[in-house]
Formats: structure tokens, C-alpha cells, sequence
């Protein structure tokens, strides 16, 4: 038992968050505005400062005395997905304590923290304002939160909703994770295969047109650096898994690697010696951009094509073949199991959580919602997916289209709900020996608008 205990001690510990409180002000005025509208108009609009000028402490002490009353504002804390009121308020006291807060240096915090409430009253209900009266309570999370539960405050309305909203934060529409993960779901076992027999021919094409590209094309001090490590005459033979246990040839050098003033850095193997070639492209070669898009044009035509693409459409053709319908759009419709997958992908990508969260950034002027993971098991048949990862082989100005593009749609009841864009790359740059999956998603312009109205 006492192994137990000092286990659970732990597991608490490890998920509290220590809570900053330089968004006190605002986050409790915002809360306030959200239940009395004209909350900080008098400060605001009509000069009555002067109880706060000379001491600004004494407006700590209002806003403290707000949240310790028995008002619809409560210090709030979760109970599985749900919000609840935290009677121990005790813990307020320490952080009020502790805040530097001047009515004349931050005068901004409160007319930012009124524009906010204000676009909370305007957005957050489709078709509608946030009333008031419409409010049950606030609950503001400060000092309870943790690893699962970063918001800053809970707006529960009458009819038991709740919804959680950080402030002062945009939602972060970038993400990325190992290939091997989205890989795995989509295409299960067939992902060991990506170096096999079948493919690993493309792949060694693929590291001698790297090798020869570089060391073609560099300066003469940095070819002379290249044959440390390998006879040029050698790179037409060069496998891909040799390559990265290539080292460097003089046995003085065997252990710590050569210093090269030109990286200022100790180099050891050839890979690694290539990373900082790379890096470093515009001092290495005559013509960089000429050496980029001839490695781009190799990449797209092995690494994208030959390999990426041959194994998705393979192993979905063979696993799944009633599963995708070609449509007129460039688009294929994923359906039954192609679609559990990609939607799985997409809603753990997003950071959907059992309940909803909203991102409000600076002055709540950025809105957006990151639905639960119940509205897309809710939709889920009116939602549409469509998807394609048709390899082009021009080079272009983007580089992230130069990479492997898997374009993902989202349609709702026939409308364009959000697009996601997951590029296939090299993760630690080029020809590292990893690949990764960097995911960008698009928002539509009524986004919000279309979640909102299934939310109610």
C-alpha cells in the first residue's frame, strides 16, 4: 500500500502545471465583462481611475474579492470532461499575492480583455449573441490546471453546455510526427516494406544521385573533404544503408572524427559531413539553386514517386480496394475503412480532446474551435473525405510541394469544411535516415459557423 500511495503522489504531481499569472487581469476581466457587459466601461470610456492611480493593488483587490464571492464567477476545476466548482479557495490568495499590475502601464490588458469578451458575445453562438443572462456561471481554472486541462476559463450557459476556451492563444495549425505513425495507420503492416526488395533499389539510386549531385558540384575544398571518406569512383555502387556507415578513412581521425574549419566542426561520418554541406549550400557551390533543383528532381521522381506513391496506392489497392472511388474533382473518396483511418489520423492530428476548446488569439480578434472528438463520431456520415496524393514531377517554388503531398478534404453536408495538407520529408534534413510527416491544416472562413451549428 504505502508503494501505492507514494505511486499516486507521484502520478499528481507529474500532471500539475504551475500557473502563470500574468493573464490574471485579463482573463478574470474577461470573465467579468462576459457577465456584466459594461463591466470595465466606467474605466474605460468615462476616466473613473482614480480609486485605482495612486495604488493600483486596490484593483487586485476588487477583482480578487469578485472570484472569492458567491457570484457566477468560481474558481473551477475538472472532473473527467466536466467542470466543476472548486470550493477550496484558499490557493487564490497566493497568486493575487504575487502579481505586478499597474492600472497605467497595462491600461491595454483591460481594453484588450473588453474586446475579447466582446467577440466571445458575438461568435460564440451560431446565429445568435451570447446574452448574460444566457450564463450560468464561469469557471476559472487558474491555479487547477494541468496537463490535460490548459484552458484558462469554462463558460457554462443554462442549458448544462460548457465550453472551454483559452485566451490569448492561437490554435496551432502545424504539426509533426514520424512517418512510421501516420504510416502505420493508414497502411498497417504494408509500411515495413518501405525498404524492402521491391523498393530498396530506388533507395540506393536515390543516395548515389545525392552523393554525386554534391560532390559534382562543390567547391574544390569541399570535394578534397569528400574523398576523405569515400574513392569518387566508388558512388555509382554506393547502397543506401552503406552510406550512412561511411566514415572517415584516416585511422587518425578514427575516433572523434577531422576538424573542418569550414563547419567548425569535428566530422566522423560521411552523412553527417553532407548534413553540413547541405546546410551551408550557399558557400559550398557555385550555383546552389542549380544543386537543389536537380536533388528536388531526383527526390520527386525516386523518393515520391517510386517509392511513396507506389507504396500507398499498392498496398490501398491490394488492402482496401472497394474502399476508394475515384471522383471529377482530382479527388478520391475514401469510404469504409480508408476513411476510419484518415479520419483518425486527422482528429488526433488536430488535437481533438473529448470536449470542445476554443483558441482565442490576441484580443480574441483570431476565433477558433477545436470541435470534440463526439461532433466528427456525430457527422461522421455527413461528413465527406476526400483525398489524393498524385506525385507532379515539375519543380516547385514551393518546397514543401517538392516533398510527398497528401491532400485531405473535408466536405460537410456538400461544403468545404477544412483541408489538410500532410507532407512526407526527410525530418533533420535531407537524406537524414528518417522521414517524417509534417501536417498543416486549413480552416474554412466558416468554419467555426459549420461546427457551431451541429455543437447545438
Amino acid at each position: 500500500m504505502k508503494w501505492l500511495r507514494n505511486y499516486k503522489l507521484f502520478k499528481e504531481a507529474a500532471q500539475t502545471v504551475e500557473y502563470s499569472s500574468k493573464n490574471l487581469v485579463h482573463e478574470i476581466c474577461v470573465s467579468m465583462v462576459l457577465l456584466n457587459n459594461s463591466f470595465l466601461d466606467n474605466l474605460l470610456d468615462r476616466g473613473m481611475k482614480a480609486r485605482y492611480s495612486e495604488d493600483s493593488s486596490i484593483f487586485l483587490t476588487d477583482l480578487k474579492n469578485l472570484l472569492l464571492a458567491k457570484n457566477r464567477l468560481v474558481l473551477g476545476k475538472f472532473e473527467g470532461e466536466r467542470c466543476i466548482e472548486d470550493s477550496d479557495i484558499g490557493k487564490v490568495n497566493n497568486i493575487f499575492d504575487n502579481i505586478e499590475f499597474s492600472i497605467e502601464r497595462d491600461w491595454e490588458k483591460l481594453s484588450g480583455a473588453r474586446t475579447t469578451a466582446r467577440n466571445i458575445i458575438d461568435k460564440l453562438i451560431a446565429d445568435n449573441k451570447l446574452e448574460s443572462d444566457d450564463i450560468e456561471r464561469i469557471y476559472w481554472i487558474g491555479p487547477n490546471k494541468d496537463k490535460e486541462h490548459m484552458e484558462d476559463v469554462v463558460i457554462e450557459i443554462k442549458d448544462g453546455s460548457q465550453f472551454s476556451m483559452f485566451l490569448n492563444k492561437n490554435l496551432s495549425t502545424q504539426k509533426t510526427a514520424s512517418f512510421n505513425s501516420f504510416a502505420d495507420d493508414l497502411i498497417g503492416e504494408n509500411t515495413g516494406k518501405l525498404f524492402s526488395d521491391e523498393y530498396l533499389p530506388h533507395w540506393n539510386k536515390m543516395t548515389q544521385e545525392w552523393v554525386k549531385n554534391i560532390y559534382e558540384n562543390a567547391n574544390n575544398n569541399i570535394q578534397k573533404h569528400i574523398e576523405k571518406f569515400i574513392d569518387p569512383r566508388r558512388i555509382d555502387t554506393l547502397g543506401y544503408f552503406e552510406y550512412f556507415d561511411i566514415r572517415h578513412q584516416d585511422p587518425r581521425f578514427k575516433h572523434l572524427g577531422e576538424l573542418m574549419p569550414e563547419f567548425d566542426k569535428n566530422i566522423l561520418k560521411l552523412s553527417d559531413l553532407m548534413t553540413e554541406i547541405w546546410k551551408n549550400a550557399d558557400e559550398c557551390f557555385m550555383d546552389s539553386e542549380m544543386v537543389k533543383a536537380h536533388w528536388s528532381e531526383t527526390k520527386i521522381v525516386l523518393l515520391n514517386s517510386s517509392i511513396l506513391e507506389n507504396l500507398f496506392t499498392t498496398s490501398l489497392r491490394t488492402e482496401y480496394p472497394e474502399d476508394i472511388v475515384k471522383g471529377d474533382d482530382g479527388y478520391k473518396t475514401a469510404e469504409g475503412t480508408v476513411k476510419m483511418k484518415l479520419f483518425k489520423a486527422l482528429v488526433e492530428k488536430m488535437g481533438c480532446l473529448e470536449r470542445p476548446v476554443y483558441y482565442l488569439g490576441s484580443n480574441g480578434n483570431i476565433f477558433n474551435v477545436v470541435p470534440s472528438r463526439a461532433f466528427f463520431r456525430e457527422n461522421y456520415d455527413d461528413m465527406t473525405l476526400k483525398f489524393d496524393y498524385h506525385v507532379k514531377f515539375e519543380v516547385n517554388q514551393d518546397e514543401d510541394m517538392n516533398d510527398f503531398p497528401m491532400k485531405i478534404k473535408i466536405e460537410l453536408d456538400g461544403n468545404t469544411l477544412l483541408e489538410l495538407l500532410i507532407v512526407i520529408k526527410f525530418g533533420g534534413g535531407e537524406m537524414s535516415g528518417k522521414l517524417s510527416a509534417k501536417y498543416k491544416f486549413n480552416l474554412t472562413d466558416d468554419f467555426n459557423y459549420q461546427v457551431s451549428k451541429r455543437l447545438r
